[in-house]
């Protein structure tokens, strides 16, 4: 957490608001929070934009005094990271890690803030995601043209570890964690456990185009809160009206009324429907 369509909507609450200002100063509150191998100076950078790739963000910047020469930052919120706009100067609080002095038309500010500490900014050189093992091995994006049925197929085909495995390795398909995944599963009818390649043509095809339906309806709500996660302004979202499964162990099932169970798979804790999904 925040899984891809929170990302996606820190990235679009954002990219109107930071496009085209220029970092005049930056304040590292704690070092480790902000990896900048290359020691390369961290004000003087315009934002040109917000691009996502699985869980992580994007943010393009280009030199003010250069416009070829361009970098990027590169953010990974792990568990309880946020990147909160601001146009009041407020004082920083004990998790605030980095703070991002902006210009444009006004002064603003970018905090990123992570009560965990567990999340990391790195600035790279242009393309430099493409770099980094955690983006490099990742696979399509679940509502590109890129991420088809046979693609998915085979790579469900070719694994013997529960199909909750095969979906939160990233390299199958890139951005579904815990939340989406437990939703998926319940939608296409298919237990959490159930070993990926005894999985036949049919329920594949549900699986696949389930991930792609809750990836789409965690955009549109916003992504899901429960403690920390908002988008750029501080906003919840509102998704986890919607959860079918996922945090509801005990409840009773929409769908056929049964008990929601929750066990553990692939390390994580898991939510399903002992009689909907098989």
């Amino acid at each position: 957490m925040p899984e891809l369509p929170e990302v996606e909507t820190i990235r679009t609450s954002l990219l109107p608001l930071i496009k085209d200002l220029e970092i005049i100063k930056t304040e590292v509150f704690h070092e480790d929070v902000l990896i900048n191998k290359d020691q390369r100076p961290l004000q003087g950078w315009i934002i040109s934009d917000l691009r996502r790739r699985g869980k992580y963000l994007l943010i393009d910047i280009v030199s003010s005094d250069n416009p070829e020469a361009e970098a990027l930052l590169m953010v990974h919120f792990r568990m309880t990271g946020k990147l909160l706009f601001r146009t009041e100067l407020v004082s920083p609080t004990k998790h605030t890690h980095v703070r991002f002095h902006l210009h444009g038309d006004q002064d603003a500010w970018l905090d990123y803030e992570d009560v965990r500490r567990f999340g990391r900014i790195w600035l790279l050189p242009a393309g430099g995601e493409n770099e980094n093992p955690g983006v490099a091995g990742l696979g399509p994006e679940p509502l590109s043209e890129a991420w088809t049925l046979e693609d998915f197929q085979n790579k469900i085909k070719k694994s013997k570890a529960p199909i909750k495995s095969v979906l939160l390795n990233q390299t199958a398909v890139a951005g579904i964690g815990n939340i989406y995944c437990d939703e998926a599963l319940f939608r296409a009818k298919i237990l959490p456990d159930r070993k990926a390649d005894s999985l036949s043509e049919k329920e594949i095809r549900q699986l696949h185009e389930a991930v792609r339906y809750v990836i789409k309806e965690g955009i549109g709500h916003h992504g899901t809160t429960f403690s920390d996660y908002v988008d750029g302004l501080g906003r919840q979202g509102h998704f986890q009206q919607q959860l079918q499964v996922y945090r509801r162990s005990g409840e009773k099932c929409k769908i056929c009324g049964c008990d929601i169970c929750k066990d553990k798979v692939a390390g994580r804790g898991t939510h399903y429907c002992p009689k909907c999904q098989i």
